[in-house]
C-alpha cells in the first residue's frame, strides 16, 4: 500500500467536545479522537430509523498489491465493485441498510488470515454519488477507518481470525444515511502473497495461494438518528507524502459555521526513507492558522499476542528505545477538530516533526 495516507473530511456538525476550536495562533489545543454525537443525522429519511447491524462485506479477498491484471477465475459477489486488480472493493448501501445507521455508528473490521502473514496497511472508505451513477476507482472518497493487519496465517487456529476494536465513525452517520444520494462503502489495501509465504509448500490450489487475507466489515448502531440535512466534502484520500508539509485545498459552496476536519495519518518507510520507526508531533493548519496538534506516540505491547508470526520486538519498549506511531493489529487513531469556514477555497497544511 502507499507509504503515507491521509483523509481530511469536514462534516456539517462537530462531535460534542471533540478536538480543538480554531485558533489564530500556534497554541491551539490537541486534536482528540472523534466521539459520538446524537445530533448528526441524515436528510429526511425515506425509511424510519431502526438502528442495527449492517454486514457490508463477508470475507472479501485481498489480492496482490503488485498485480498488473485482475485475478483470474474470481468474480466479486453480486453488487460489489472490484478496483485495482482485487485490492479494493465497494458496495452501495441499500435504503434498508441506511435506515439501520444510528447516531452511535461504529465500524468493525475482521481480519481472516490466509497466505500473507506480514503486517499490511488497510482501510475502509466511503464515497457519495448522485442517484444511479456507478462510481469508479477515481471518484473522490473519504477514509473511514485505517488499520494495520497482525502477523498471522491460515494455520494459526483461533489467531487466524482477528477482530479489530470497533471504530467510532458516528461523525459520518449523517452522510452515510442520506437517502437523497447513493452511498458506497468500500474496503481494501491489498496483500502481498510471496514466494516462501505460509502457503508456498502446501497443496492449496492456486486461487487460495493468490489471496493474502480476507476482510469482513460491519456497521453497528444502537441509537436512532434524528433527521437533519448534512454536508460533506472530501479533501484528501490515500496520499503518499514524499515531502512536507502535506497540503490540500478544501472548497465549500456555502458557509460552514459549525463543522469539523478529520485527519488520519501514519508513517511508513524505514530509516531515512520514512517515519515508521519513530513517533511525531503533527499539527494541522487551515489558511495558515493552526487548528490543532497531536502526538502519534503509541504503545503496542498489548497486541503482541495477536501476531504469532511477527517480529515480537515491534511490540516492546515503544515508550523508550523502540518508538512507533502505529501497531500491527491496531486501528490508526483518527483526529478531529472543529472549524468554522466561509464559502470558498481553503488551504489545509499538515506539519510533521521530526520528518
Amino acid at each position: 500500500p502507499p507509504p503515507v495516507a491521509g483523509a481530511l473530511a469536514p462534516g456539517a456538525t462537530p462531535p460534542r467536545d471533540a478536538g480543538a476550536a480554531p485558533s489564530p495562533d500556534a497554541d491551539a489545543g490537541p486534536l482528540e479522537p472523534a466521539r459520538p454525537d446524537a445530533g448528526l443525522a441524515p436528510a429526511i429519511p425515506s425509511i424510519p430509523s431502526a438502528p442495527g447491524a449492517i454486514k457490508v462485506f463477508d470475507q472479501i479477498p485481498q489480492f496482490g498489491i503488485y498485480a498488473t491484471e485482475d485475478p483470474k477465475g474470481y468474480t466479486p459477489p453480486p453488487g460489489v465493485l472490484m478496483w485495482s486488480h482485487g485490492t479494493q472493493f465497494a458496495v452501495r448501501l441499500t435504503p434498508e441498510q441506511k435506515a439501520r445507521i444510528g447516531a452511535d455508528l461504529t465500524a468493525r473490521v475482521t481480519y481472516h488470515a490466509q497466505c500473507d502473514n506480514y503486517d499490511r496497511l488497510g482501510g475502509a472508505f466511503f464515497l457519495v454519488t448522485e442517484p444511479g451513477r456507478m462510481p469508479t476507482g477515481d471518484d473522490p472518497r473519504t477514509e473511514l477507518v485505517r488499520f494495520i493487519t497482525p502477523f498471522s496465517n491460515f494455520q494459526r487456529g483461533a489467531l487466524a481470525t482477528y477482530a479489530f476494536e470497533p471504530a467510532d465513525v458516528s461523525s459520518y452517520a449523517a452522510v452515510l444515511a442520506d437517502p437523497q444520494r447513493d452511498v458506497w462503502v468500500g474496503i481494501g489495501g491489498g496483500s502481498n502473497p510471496y514466494d516462501g509465504d505460509p502457503c508456498t509448500n502446501t497443496n492449496k490450489p492456486a486461487d487460495f495461494k493468490a489471496v493474502g487475507f480476507k476482510y469482513s466489515l460491519e456497521l453497528l448502531s444502537t441509537k436512532p438518528l434524528t433527521p437533519v440535512k448534512a454536508r460533506h466534502v472530501a479533501a484528501l484520500y490515500n496520499v503518499s507524502a514524499g515531502k512536507l508539509p502535506v497540503t490540500a485545498n478544501l472548497t465549500l459552496d456555502a458557509d460552514a459555521p459549525s463543522g469539523h476536519l478529520t485527519l488520519i495519518v501514519s508513517g511508513h518507510g524505514a530509516a531515512s526513507g520514512g517515519n515508521e520507526y519513530l513517533y511525531t508531533m503533527d499539527s494541522l493548519s487551515v489558511d495558515g492558522q493552526v487548528v490543532g496538534s497531536f502526538s502519534t506516540e503509541v504503545d503496542c505491547a498489548a497486541l503482541a499476542k495477536f501476531s504469532p508470526d511477527g517480529n515480537q520486538g515491534i511490540f516492546r519498549n515503544n515508550k523508550n528505545g523502540n518508538p512507533r506511531n502505529w501497531c500491527p493489529g491496531a486501528l490508526v487513531t483518527p483526529r478531529t477538530c472543529t472549524v468554522q469556514l466561509k464559502a470558498g477555497t481553503h488551504k489545509l497544511s499538515l506539519a510533521v516533526d521530526p520528518a
